[in-house]
């Protein structure tokens, strides 16, 4: 399996006000931030200051860079749509270049050394080392392997009946290696490796692909919902980026509705999937075991999982147009045998209009889902509502999710990660307050 391991030292940036922008300087210096408790020994912080708000940064391990995108604020409050970007030697602690970056219609990426800059339909890779255009490609590039130096994505402008025309493209020098047809109308929803060559990509249903000869196989189903209209929500297209995996979720289409999809679970064997109209159990050859009917006038946006000897799905009530939510289908849980894939409940948790369901906690047998104001724990095994637990949204704010394990209280000079205290509780925190509730 590929594995792509950075390490990090610690690194803190900041911005400081009021630098002459036409020669960027960046300032540094060491801070103290904690200790080792096994050594004693001091944890340092090297600071960088930077002479503009920092809007993101990317690190290239290979070179041992990094890339800062400087963003202000316009009247305090709203984000400039100009700003620049600075590529800068950490060893050197040098300013390897700088430009200026609109915000807008241009990106900046980074793929194990190699940089790219997307802008007007078109992708040019730079020069670590001056800036300077190497060559170009006229893809928006939605997936990039960092180690194999291959990008994938569809051309912007594409001839008629070639919009779904996927390509593979050599990051070294922009060249496309192969093409594939995957449809892109309901956007992609998911891509993750198999293996070291085979990605596995949700978009319109499942595929894998091979990165270097783009190769694979198809299940092709709905995930999505074209000529929407939702009236508090709007129209409107968007790209969201996932800087940590390099992929890109693209919305494509005029009040088209995406992410009608679950999460995609594999196993050793088997690859389980629900769409807007199926839920299917897949072999890793593609070849389908079983596949159930879903109330396509219900489904939205679901998470399935392993219970025992069975497929639960919860179906949460809402999708998306563009990177906004909107309430779409209806809340659910169901459940199925694994091997049959027959139902065996499938009740509806939430009769109220626009409810959805904005966190999910399982605890032994158990689901708890959190709505607006209230908590419902339903029994995972045969779907019944154990229990409703209503809160006062004037006195604690919406409810938003649970608190995870990554929040810490300190306890006798200890800090102790908060659900861990007490296994009996849930914590709970709500949208307008900093507030944690417990609900049993």
């Amino acid at each position: 399996m590929k594995r792509i391991n950075l390490i990090l030292a610690v690194v803190v940036l900041f911005s400081l006000h009021g630098f002459a922008q036409k020669e960027i300087t960046v300032l540094t210096s060491s801070k103290v931030v904690g200790n080792n408790l096994l050594t004693g020994e001091p944890i340092m912080a090297k600071i960088y200051t930077f002479p503009e708000r920092v809007h993101d940064f990317q690190i290239d391990t290979i070179n041992n860079d990094l890339i800062i995108q400087l963003r202000g604020l316009r009247k305090g409050k709203w984000l400039a749509n100009k700003g620049e970007v600075i590529r800068y030697d950490i060893d050197k602690n040098k300013v390897l270049w700088f430009d200026k970056i609109a915000y807008q219609v241009e990106s900046i990426e980074q793929y194990g050394g190699v940089t790219l800059h997307t802008t007007g339909g078109k992708s040019y890779c730079l020069d670590n080392l001056t800036g300077q255009k190497l060559w170009e490609v006229k893809n928006s590039l939605i997936f990039a392997d960092p180690v194999d130096k291959i990008g994938i994505g569809y051309k912007i402008q594409a001839s008629r009946g070639k919009e779904n025309m996927l390509e593979g493209i050599d990051l070294t020098n922009g060249q496309p290696i192969w093409q594939r047809e995957i449809s892109r109308e309901y956007s992609w929803n998911d891509a993750f490796y198999l293996n070291d060559s085979t990605l596995l990509i949700a978009a319109s249903g499942l595929h894998t692909l091979n990165i270097f000869d783009g190769a694979g196989w198809d299940f092709n189903t709905i995930t999505g919902k074209k000529d929407y209209t939702a009236s508090a929500v709007g129209t409107g297209l968007g790209i969201a980026a996932g800087l940590l995996t390099g992929m890109y979720s693209v919305s494509t289409g005029h009040n088209l509705v995406r992410d009608v999809v679950s999460n995609v679970l594999v196993d050793s064997l088997h690859i389980y999937f629900a769409s807007k109209e199926h839920l299917v159990k897949l072999n890793r050859e593609g070849e389908v075991l079983w596949q159930k009917s879903l109330p396509n006038d219900l489904t939205s946006k679901s998470l399935i999982f392993k219970f025992d000897d069975n497929l639960v799905m919860v179906n949460r009530g809402y999708a998306y147009m563009g990177n906004r939510q909107l309430d779409f289908g209806t809340p659910f849980i169901a459940s199925f045998d694994l091997n049959s894939g027959d139902q065996k409940y499938m009740v509806t948790v939430s009769n109220e209009k626009k409810e959805i369901i904005k966190a999910i906690d399982l605890t032994d047998e158990e689901l708890l889902f959190v709505f607006n104001d209230h908590v419902s724990k339903y029994s995972v095994i045969t779907g019944q509502l154990i229990k409703d637990q209503q809160f006062n949204i004037g006195e604690y704010g919406e409810l938003n999710y649970f608190i995870g394990e990554q929040v810490f209280v300190k306890r006798d000079s200890l800090l102790i990660s908060l659900p861990t205290m007490d296994s009996t509780k849930h914590y709970l925190v709500s949208v307008h307050k900093v507030h944690y509730r417990r609900c049993t």
